[in-house]
């Protein structure tokens, strides 16, 4: 996620539900809960980036989407990987397994 990216996704466009759908990928999903956690105690960034992300599939009429438990465990699993004061980029570039959105198949 390039810079301009990073100065379009906020707390407040996302609580607002002011973004744009086709751009809300899964990057920007874990970008989103990254911010929260860095501006929150992780039990308010979790409720909080809940409450938003229902809010904002709501709006956009898609919420099928929208899954508690893999909202609340991808915040637990991303709070847990933190290191303090890393950016975003170092994030990323550490959690690579975490921005993996292709569909899992199970072993026969």
């Amino acid at each position: 996620m390039n810079g301009s990216l990073q100065d379009y996704f906020t707390i407040s466009r996302f609580e607002a539900a002011d973004l744009d759908p086709a751009r809300f990928d899964h990057e920007a999903h874990l970008y989103m809960a990254w911010l929260y956690l860095q501006e929150y105690p992780r039990d308010k960034a979790i409720t909080s980036f809940d409450r938003a992300l229902r809010g904002l599939t709501e709006k956009i009429g898609a919420t099928s989407k929208y899954n508690a438990l893999i909202t609340w465990l991808f915040l637990l699993l991303i709070a847990e990987r933190m290191i303090p004061s890393e950016n975003w980029v170092a994030f990323r570039a550490r959690n690579t397994d975490l921005f993996d959105d292709r569909p899992r198949t199970q072993a026969a």
